[in-house]
């Protein structure tokens, strides 16, 4: 069975699964997200030491277990939603979104140095382009491709079904440039942990995460603008809204400009998470690189033996 057949079974199913009832499918998604929660040891616990680092001595043994439990449900249910939504028109799509903050988006728009919207795996992430669809403005999106070829195009075609246009990460730079300096809106995250050389460290809920590096460096180039977005799901539908631009920081250093913009982004993202912990992506190792000091404490300081 070749690329193409594959992918045509994966469609066919998402559009069967998709006719049935979205409380049949809520149900499913909760069920899975209960096995997945007992079966997958490994992310249980790092959904555990994440928000106890994040929010120390906020939860009880018991609390934080029915966090993760929750936690682990809505991250199931984002696919169950996706595939909800995949085969209804693009009029039924739009009548389950609400969007706030209009303005910022436009006003930074209006500067013509173009637009990068800042988000993070917050919601359900997966139907940010068609709720930016509704808004009328056709975006790019920066992502990374799937290894599972059948996969990949269904996703993508999923993705750019309303106007949206994926852009493969690797060798993106000189066409996100030339979308900038055209006015275009750009989306991508930026809250997933890094290799050392690939990033820096900055504060995340009181920690260091190593960030990429890469947009602070395209934001400082190209002078566009930064608007946070984000999206979260409330009683069955889904609020998209866009905060005001983040000041571009520019000192002359560039190292450090690096740093000052990359912080202030996090911390944007940051703020995000904190409207609704409950429905970000905590199963991911935010936190695994670490710093060289805190990996080697014992380490003897500058003038001891």
């Amino acid at each position: 069975m070749n690329d193409i057949q594959i992918y045509r079974l994966i469609r066919l199913a998402a559009v069967m699964l998709g006719h049935l009832p979205r409380p049949v499918l809520k149900f499913c998604a909760d069920i899975l997200g209960l096995v997945w929660y007992h079966a997958d040891r490994r992310h249980r616990n790092v959904v555990l030491e994440n928000i106890r680092c994040a929010y120390p001595e906020h939860f009880s043994d018991e609390q934080a277990k029915r966090f993760v439990r929750a936690n682990f449900r809505h991250t199931i249910g984002i696919l169950f939603d996706v595939i909800w939504f995949y085969p209804k028109k693009k009029e039924k799509v739009f009548e389950y979104f609400s969007i706030k903050g209009m303005h910022h988006l436009e006003n930074a728009l209006e500067k013509n140095k173009g637009v990068i919207g800042l988000t993070c795996h917050m919601g359900n992430f997966e139907l940010l382009a068609a709720a930016i669809a509704k808004t009328g403005i056709n975006p790019y999106v920066l992502y990374r491709k799937l290894d599972f070829n059948p996969l990949e195009i269904f996703v993508r075609e999923m993705r750019q079904r309303f106007g949206t246009t994926m852009i493969p990460l690797r060798q993106a730079s000189k066409k996100v440039e030339d979308l900038l300096r055209q006015g275009k809106l750009i989306g991508t995250l930026l809250d997933q942990n890094v290799d050392w050389y690939k990033g820096v460290f900055v504060d995340f809920f009181g920690r260091p995460a190593c960030t990429n590096n890469g947009f602070a460096k395209l934001v400082l180039k190209t002078q566009a603008s930064v608007v946070p977005v984000f999206i979260v799901q409330k009683e069955g539908r889904f609020i998209m809204e866009f905060f005001p631009e983040i000041p571009l920081e520019k000192t002359g250093d560039k190292i450090k400009d690096i740093e000052n913009n990359t912080q202030n982004y996090v911390s944007a993202i940051e703020f995000m998470v904190r409207k609704c912990p409950e429905q970000y992506f905590w199963v991911h190792n935010r936190w695994k690189t670490r710093p060289f000091c805190m990996i080697n404490p014992q380490l003897p300081g500058k003038g001891e033996a």
